[in-house]
């Protein structure tokens, strides 16, 4: 331990940080600062990211650091010493790569995950799509930037930087920072996550920063705001594919909720998390959690048919087709309320999402023509400004329309989803196309399939 508490606070002070600027600066107490100097705890590993940046250091070289003894040499705008500037990390976190290295060619559709990877798509030598994980630095040798945009072997991915949230002088904070979720819950829309998860987590750590200063109902209102701003965090992880970020700040959410009392707010976050476990297919949880959204819900709210949503996929997950079915239709039993006006949290969920989810249990549980028309429906039915939302509908359609329609309609559906993908970041898309593209390899020669699986190439890296 005293070696540990050595070599950091000598990187502290060869950075010119003093505990509390650190401590600042990473938006957390001193005191977490000097647990971390003293060996009675570890930053997080979305926090290494961050802290690595602050001390001049690669994530890398901070593990090594902190797990090596030695003499400390922080390093400036070093990169990790590879063999291959495409190398996969040792311990991937693949679906179906072991735990060698792997040299990877050309670019890719990427998702920025919490602890400063990017998830990275790429097809295996046996012709499957693997997502792996890599340092950022990876992606940097050989990168050339144009009017901000880094380009790698055809891949557009943005340089995303955090701008200083703009509190408006004639509002209160609180609602200042509301209206600025508004504005990045639009952006959202429209560009994914990628664009966005950087600014709304800078923030969270301003919100922090007022907490700190303020009392009496302005720091339960901020409480309140803070919650607000981490289920969205949640949601922008877990549409970037980071689960595990997406878990934890679902559970920073929960906490500041209840904190501050809000019941609705609790229900909301709670149904969330059921649909979290949904996308992770972990069945039991999203049933489990859904019931317990229901069960905070107020009786026959809005909030308590986001519940039955995400608890009838659940049922799907299962293979429980009679009850999933049942609960939809309990779920459009509730909006169709008139009592219940489409305002406040959850207000999106109406018919045409309702469908959207039915459409996507139809298609696990084998019900391809449903889930195709369904999926129809839903995509006629979204606002324009619903980009990324369209091309989820459209990378799921896809799947049932090869069943249903023949690979012809399926990849012609897929190129228009993977349009999007590229466009947003977002993970959902690309995993459903993932899926698609193997189920696409045996009509290999059909024009359709090699059109859309030739644009998927150019967008994945490539072993080899």
């Amino acid at each position: 331990m005293g070696e540990r508490r050595e070599r950091l606070v000598a990187l502290r002070v060869a950075a010119g940080f003093t505990q509390e600027s650190l401590a600042e600066a990473m938006a957390v107490d001193r005191s977490t600062v000097g647990r971390w100097e003293r060996g009675k705890s570890s930053p997080q590993p979305w926090q290494m990211a961050k802290l690595s940046d602050l001390l001049r250091m690669t994530p890398d070289e901070l593990v090594a650091a902190l797990r090596n003894p030695g003499p400390i040499r922080p390093a400036v705008g070093t990169t990790p010493a590879t063999s291959n500037p495409y190398e996969a990390p040792r311990r991937p976190e693949a679906h179906g790569l072991g735990g060698t290295g792997t040299s990877m060619t050309a670019g890719t559709a990427t998702m920025a995950l919490m602890d400063g990877g990017v998830r990275v798509g790429c097809r295996a030598a046996d012709g499957r799509i693997i997502f792996v994980t890599m340092p950022r630095q990876a992606l940097s040798h050989g990168v050339s930037a144009t009017s901000g945009v880094t380009r790698l072997s055809g891949l557009a991915m943005p340089n995303v930087q955090a701008l200083p949230p703009v509190l408006a002088p004639e509002l209160h904070p609180v609602e200042s920072l509301r209206s600025l979720r508004r504005s990045l819950v639009e952006c959202d829309n429209i560009l994914g996550p990628r664009e966005v998860v950087a600014t709304a987590q800078e923030h969270i750590q301003l919100i922090q920063h007022l907490r700190r200063e303020a009392t009496g109902h302005d720091r339960q209102a901020l409480l309140q705001v803070l919650a607000e701003y981490a289920e969205f965090c949640s949601w922008l992880h877990q549409d970037g594919g980071d689960h595990r970020a997406a878990q934890y700040w679902a559970g920073r959410a929960t906490d500041w909720a209840s904190a501050c009392g809000d019941h609705d707010l609790t229900a909301y976050i709670t149904a969330r998390k059921a649909q979290l476990a949904g996308d992770m297919r972990e069945s039991a949880d999203a049933v489990d959690l859904a019931d317990y959204a229901e069960r905070l819900a107020r009786p026959g709210s809005r909030l308590s048919a986001m519940g039955a949503v995400y608890g009838a996929h659940g049922h799907a997950l299962l293979g429980d087709e009679l009850t999933a079915q049942h609960t939809f239709d309990r779920a459009l039993a509730l909006i169709a309320d008139p009592s219940e006006a489409p305002i406040g949290r959850g207000r999106w969920l109406d018919a045409a999402y309702v469908e959207a989810q039915r459409a996507r249990s139809l298609s696990l549980l084998g019900h391809h023509h449903e889930a195709v028309a369904g999926f129809e429906r839903a995509i006629r039915s979204l606002p324009p400004n619903f980009r990324r939302d369209r091309g989820v509908y459209l990378a799921r359609s896809a799947i049932s329309q090869l069943a249903a329609n023949g690979p012809e309609h399926a990849a012609a559906t897929g190129e228009a989803a993977l349009a999007i993908a590229v466009a947003t970041g977002s993970a959902r898309i690309l995993t459903e196309l993932a899926t698609l593209d193997g189920l696409l390899q045996r009509c290999r020669g059909v024009p359709e399939v090699d059109r859309f699986r030739e644009a998927l190439d150019s967008h994945l890296l490539h072993e080899v």
